[in-house]
């Protein structure tokens, strides 16, 4: 074992599995501690907590000395340390994270009866693993009450809120919410010091610097409500990594419609895959199953961990996607999503109707086989009509393809057109599977850019 840090209550240690040869974090705190009875009641709250990107309990122990805390080891750069190396990060970049430690305080903020306050939220206590955030060290962590109640408050200069400076004072949701706002700072500016808008010489965009500021409020009821309307507000600000006017109130989602040659192409394997990626990326991605195979609910079953909303979304290792459950249940992807992927299966008709209707980016699934040609074909007039002005943006995709790529594969039209090569778990794509899975998320921005432009050069005449 190896010592891996220290807190306010106890020490970390790095220890190995020796079943399962893996690394876990142990937290040490002596019961000699003054908090120590604190510490243990919230343990057994933390211990509750599933949810990517927080790390899982896995023990609680103790002997006559010691209580124990067991939980998975994070791998992973500070947030802290990745600024000091890399300097600070581009708008785009900040808010992609930004929207992620929001995902996390806002579970936080509902997984119990009680609000889950983290309440030293700071750089150095995010960690950052393959682009995904992950938050550590839960040593101030309590619910609201029992946190209002503590008889000293601790916090990170720069990023603590006016009222953990005094015990008069409730803490709330809100206590978390100022803390964002610092670190959204500290990503922009590389500073957590007031006044850095000022004193770096950083130009940052209008709407995040009133993000920020509405943040940071000394009185909290200026502040954001909740993490999800901090989300929300970042989400209008930037949409797929490009950013727009803050009163931009009227954006719809991306809509991507999926679809097979025949059962067994790989439709769903492809929406499961590119979900994953998307939501790995930061963007807000909801898979959307409008075809009856059921893979979404044996997916949750066989994952473990999954959990469903108010709303009847599955939240599978950190990707929300949405089960058949008829045509009669509708849900509003408008605004809430940056991306709806729309897996139909082999419904042509069904998803024929649904690219009438609005605006969307095809992208039909083919198997390897020579024999599926006709099938294809067959497709591609069922959804769109045979006439080459009926299509809108559209990528074949060829599921586990070889060689190159040939004229026959265009099946008489001009798609995008991608090679699928072979992995086995959409949440595991390897190098292979994320470079194809970012070429075609990289081709549906172009197609998407390249449709608004021309909606834009246009919009004059509905004036």
């Amino acid at each position: 074992m190896q010592t891996v840090g220290a807190g306010r209550t106890g020490t970390v240690w790095k220890a190995v599995h020796l079943g399962l040869n893996e690394y876990r974090a142990i937290k040490c705190v002596p019961k000699t501690h003054k908090d120590y009875e604190e510490f243990r009641r919230e343990a057994l709250v933390l211990k509750e907590l599933k949810y990517p990107g927080i790390p899982l309990v896995y023990d609680l122990e103790e002997d006559s000395h010691y209580f124990y805390l067991i939980e998975e080891y994070l791998e992973g750069n500070s947030l802290y340390d990745l600024i000091q190396d890399q300097g600070p990060f581009q708008e785009a970049e900040a808010v992609r994270y930004g929207r992620q430690i929001c995902s996390l305080v806002e579970y936080l903020h509902h997984s119990c009866d009680k609000p889950i306050l983290h309440l030293d939220l700071q750089p150095k206590n995010l960690m950052i693993w393959k682009g995904t955030v992950q938050l550590i060290d839960f040593d101030h962590a309590g619910d609201s009450d029992s946190a209002s109640l503590r008889k000293e408050r601790y916090g990170t200069a720069g990023c603590a809120a006016p009222e953990l400076y005094t015990t008069d004072q409730l803490l709330d949701q809100r206590t978390d919410i100022y803390a964002i706002g610092a670190i959204l700072r500290f990503m922009l500016y590389g500073t957590l010091k007031a006044g850095a808008e000022t004193d770096c010489g950083i130009t940052v965009s209008g709407p995040l610097q009133n993000i920020i500021k509405k943040c940071m409020e000394p009185d909290r009821t200026k502040r954001y409500p909740s993490a999800k309307e901090l989300e929300l507000a970042l989400e209008r600000s930037v949409r797929g990594g490009r950013l727009i006017s803050a009163d931009n109130n009227a954006v719809s989602s991306l809509n991507i419609v999926i679809a097979g040659s025949t059962p067994g192409a790989g439709a769903t394997h492809l929406a499961f895959g590119l979900c994953v990626y998307l939501t790995k990326m930061g963007i807000k991605v909801l898979y959307e199953e409008r075809n009856q195979t059921g893979a979404v609910r044996r997916m949750a079953e066989s994952t473990g961990g999954a959990r469903i909303d108010g709303r009847g979304i599955y939240h599978i290792q950190g990707c929300l996607m949405k089960p058949w459950y008829g045509p009669a249940v509708k849900l509003d992807t408008n605004t809430e999503f940056e991306v709806v992927i729309k897996d139909f299966g082999t419904n042509w008709e069904e998803a024929g109707q649904t690219l009438k209707e609005k605006d969307h980016f095809l992208t039909a699934v083919i198997s390897e086989n020579l024999w599926e040609y006709g099938k294809a074909k067959m497709m591609l007039e069922k959804m769109t009509g045979s006439k080459e002005e009926n299509m809108g943006p559209m990528a074949l995709v060829w599921r586990h393809a070889r060689g190159k790529k040939n004229k026959d594969m265009t099946l008489g039209h001009k798609p995008f057109l991608f090679l699928e090569p072979e992995y086995i778990s959409p949440f595991e794509p390897g190098a292979e599977g994320v470079s194809f899975l970012r070429s075609l998320w990289d081709c549906i921005q172009k197609a998407e850019k390249k449709q608004s432009m021309k909606k834009r050069r246009f919009s004059w005449f509905r004036q």
